[in-house]
């Protein structure tokens, strides 16, 4: 029920845990057809929010990504968040000490999304 994508040079790593109510996005998201690369990332997402677990976990370990990416962040965020009856919703953004820039796009998200449980996580740097 679950689904693993392996990271390319263009596509981020993707985990939709069912078990663990846990989403991960991580490495670089620059995807030449995001809808076609998101589509069944999305698919799974619904499919896992008919039966999610009382807390899901969304992490962003991204070390890049473009503006279509970063709707597809937003959606994913608004999406979940929308349906918190369903689940409460738990944003971990991790960012590496200094990539200023990716601190700067958490902080706007969690601006944006300012009634989701939305941690700011700073690392020395992500593993390989």
């Amino acid at each position: 029920m679950s689904l693993e994508i392996k990271a390319t040079l263009k596509t981020p790593q993707v985990l939709v845990d069912f078990d663990a109510g846990v989403i991960l996005l991580a490495g670089i998201s620059i995807p030449e057809n995001p809808y076609a690369f998101y589509t069944p990332v999305n698919e799974k997402i619904e499919e896992y929010m008919h039966a999610p677990k009382a807390i899901t976990t969304l992490q962003f370990k991204l070390e890049y990504f473009n503006t279509s990416s970063t709707l597809v962040i937003r959606n994913l965020i608004r999406d979940i968040s929308q349906n918190q009856t369903a689940t409460k919703l738990h944003v971990k953004w991790y960012y590496e000490e200094y990539d200023e820039d990716m601190r700067e796009a958490g902080e706007e998200f969690k601006m944006l999304f300012d009634s989701v449980n939305f941690d700011l996580i700073e690392v020395p740097e992500f593993e390989s």
